[in-house]
């Protein structure tokens, strides 16, 4: 599907090129173009996408302007072919290029869906209705599919085994004292008998007082003092053995270093495991605790709109960017709990926007907008409305249908409410992410 969106709009009648194959050619390449500014500053995403929506969107819109100026630079003479303003095919194109930038990024995808989801159902899409709802599910079903994946726990986790070779040391050859023969053949003399010569050939004395006439007597001798002798000679030549020292301070620190870096993992690999247990946890907890931490209050303490807007700030700080289909449905189920809250009560979500931007509760809220989204000027989410109370066109009803495509009487439950709000903010927050890596760049096609 994401591969023939304009061909699609034309096989359906929402373009004309006058069956001019180059003419279609040049709307492929300024699509193209569109994604590459899309995945260079995703924020444009969320713009692109409020014009895409709407068959009213006004024709000096900026974002109008920025894709019949691309238009221009691949089709100079398109102002021939179309009569006014070619609204429909602008938007054709930014669908195009929304489709194509969102399988490269995931942060554009999501920033998509968030505001179709809450956008789209308003829109008189008419014939292009098969067409939205094909990409919507076919984007949606991918960012929900990683965000599933994100949130699982597994029911066990593998580690690899420790992975250390020890690099011994060599050994070295122990240093020894040979034994010192004069001395051990003198002892032995000795041993032999009363008189004999030494090495030098003198006469020695101190020896055997026995002779072999008494032969028990000499023979007792005799081996006392050999036994000795020997015995003092070998004790002498062990005695100054030298073994060679051996650092082991270098495997031991490996080892070490190793131990550690496999319990990291470890540690890593159970609280990756276990991240989504925690944040379903987090969030019962939240919900069962009924308490906003940005107001400091109990949600029963607010009014009903104020809660449930704060509910969605609140539980959009609780949970990643990509989270499951199954959230919002969760933040919808926990502002209907509230005891406070008439679930079935519609608002108008003019009127909840301008209570949203009196609301001393809601400063914390204003704040944050504040910096996630520039004074509006052109299409722009419902939200940053709110972060700047003092503008004037939020004040009126057909301003609000310009600047957001959402027409003024549109009604809302507070479950509703604040779905729209989490939606918002998590789009929004999806453009802010830091780039991941990307599949190899697409070709730019022939103009």
């Amino acid at each position: 599907m994401t591969d023939n969106v304009l061909l699609r709009f034309l096989t359906r009648g929402l373009i004309d090129v006058g069956g001019d194959d180059a003419k279609l050619d040049r709307l492929g390449a300024t699509a193209a173009d569109l994604a590459r500014v899309l995945e260079s500053a995703p924020a444009k995403a969320i713009p692109f996408a409020l014009i895409a929506f709407d068959p009213q969107a006004p024709a000096g819109d900026p974002v109008v302007k920025e894709v019949l100026e691309i238009l221009q630079q691949k089709w100079t003479t398109y102002v021939n072919t179309f009569s006014g303003t070619p609204v429909g095919v602008v938007r054709a194109l930014l669908l195009d290029a929304l489709a194509q930038a969102a399988k490269n990024d995931d942060r554009i995808g999501a920033a998509f869906v968030a505001s179709a989801r809450n956008t789209l159902p308003l829109m008189e899409a008419g014939h292009e209705q098969e067409i939205w709802d094909e990409l919507v599910r076919e984007i949606e079903a991918r960012i929900d599919a990683r965000a599933e994946a994100e949130w699982a726990t597994p029911a066990s986790i593998v580690l690899p085994a420790l992975d250390f070779e020890f690099s011994a040391p060599e050994p070295g050859q122990p240093k020894r004292k040979p034994v010192d023969r004069e001395a051990l053949k003198a002892g032995i003399r000795a041993a032999s008998g009363p008189q004999y010569q030494n090495a030098q050939g003198a006469q020695a004395t101190n020896g055997n007082p026995q002779w072999p006439a008494n032969n028990q007597a000499w023979v007792t001798e005799f081996g006392e003092r050999l036994a000795k002798s020997i015995a003092d000679a070998v004790d002498v030549s062990v005695g100054s053995l030298v073994l060679p020292e051996i650092d082991l301070s270098e495997p031991l620190q490996t080892l070490a270093g190793d131990v550690a870096g496999h319990v990291d993992q470890a540690l890593n690999a159970v609280s990756a495991a276990t991240a989504g247990l925690q944040r379903r946890a987090n969030l019962l907890w939240w919900k069962e605790a009924r308490y906003s931490p940005s107001a400091q209050a109990s949600y029963r303490e607010l009014s009903p709109r104020s809660a449930a807007t704060l509910m969605a700030f609140d539980m959009q700080g609780h949970v990643p960017v990509y989270s499951p289909a199954s959230v919002p449905a969760f933040l919808f189920e926990a502002v209907i709990g509230l005891p406070t809250i008439e679930a079935k009560r519609s608002y108008g979500i003019f009127e909840l926007v301008d209570d949203a931007q009196k609301d001393d509760r809601l400063s914390s809220l204003r704040e944050k907008l504040a910096k996630t989204f520039a004074r509006p000027a052109g299409r722009t989410p419902v939200l940053s409305l709110i972060a700047y109370p003092d503008l004037l066109a939020s004040k009126k009803p057909e301003d609000f249908r310009r600047l957001t495509g959402v027409p003024a009487e549109t009604e809302l439950t507070l479950p509703q409410w604040s779905t729209w709000v989490f939606r918002e903010l998590q789009g929004a927050a999806a453009t802010t992410l830091k780039a991941e890596a990307k599949a190899a760049p697409r070709e730019a096609p022939a103009a």
